[in-house]
């Protein structure tokens, strides 16, 4: 893995700290030495900071780049983004210099900066296709993305449309489990806040095991099209569907037939599936 330190052109920390780093900087191709150690690092207070995306941290043309050596690091990841680490101890290896155009991007269709794909709006894109800013993943619209598709910010996962998510497909924030709406979620599809195992889901106003649900074996007439009003159409389907099919229906994981006829219109028998004209409660 290689990391980077970007520094002034005077050579001074740029983000923060007053260190000089005159005395640590390469000589020809031999390595500078390395800094004193750090112990009990703190993000933002104590340590060497590096990162794995230089461009993140391109503050304006004229800081220098170094491709650097580290030791006794902890990743920061910034309510979700990893964007540095910190470090007790590293050492500069060599100095690059990247070349930007005029633009100043080195891709194609870009009209943000330092772009080294191609077709970016933003800036400082290492990806394909964004639209903001700080990303390193393709097709990103929001800004500090490393995944993919992402339209929020921050994200680390793919596809995310929150922010600050490292799971996928979250349309909910701080998420590092996978398609939750709700936010600060470890597991996984969770509508709420803070939960750490996947939920139940409600089936017939009951709660229901989501793998019971997605294994059972669902009668094909439920899958209908609109025609004419919802309960019109669950009608023609209703009638269109075998006995079998009907028997799959009230062995549905909770059936109950009181909540299907206020769904559907049609009254059924809990045990064959069958329309019955009205019930007789004793």
């Amino acid at each position: 893995m290689t990391y980077y330190k970007v520094i002034s052109k005077d050579n001074k920390s740029c983000h923060g700290g007053e260190f000089d780093w005159t005395p640590y900087l390469p000589k020809g191709t031999k390595p500078g030495k390395w800094t004193p150690e750090i112990k009990d690092t703190e993000e933002c207070y104590k340590g060497y900071h590096v990162t794995k995306y230089w461009n993140m941290w391109y503050k304006e043309e004229g800081c220098r780049i170094f491709e650097c050596e580290v030791k006794g690091c902890t990743t920061s990841t910034n309510q979700g983004v990893i964007e540095k680490e910190v470090c007790s101890s590293i050492r500069l290896v060599k100095e690059i210099f990247p070349v930007f155009d005029k633009n100043p991007n080195t891709g194609s269709w870009n009209t943000g900066g330092w772009n080294t794909g191609g077709c970016n709006t933003g800036g400082w894109n290492a990806g394909h296709r964004n639209t903001g800013g700080m990303n390193t993943g393709d097709r990103n619209t929001g800004h500090g993305n490393t995944g993919s598709r992402n339209t929020g910010s921050r994200n680390t996962g793919d596809r995310n449309t929150g922010d600050w998510n490292t799971g996928d497909w979250n349309t909910g924030n701080r998420n590092t489990g996978d398609m939750n709406t709700g936010d600060w979620n470890k597991s996984n599809r969770n509508t709420g806040f803070f939960n750490t195992i996947d939920p139940d889901i409600q089936v017939f106003n009951k709660p229901c095991n989501r793998e019971d649900w997605e294994n059972a074996n669902k009668p094909s007439f439920i899958y209908f099209d609109l025609n004419g009003t919802y309960k019109e159409s669950w009608r023609k389907a209703y009638d269109s569907a075998s006995d079998e099919e009907k028997r799959l229906l009230v062995n549905l994981p909770n059936f109950d037939a009181d909540v299907f006829h206020e769904i559907s219109g049609i009254l059924v028998d809990e045990k064959t599936g069958k329309e019955i004209k009205y019930r007789i409660k004793r």
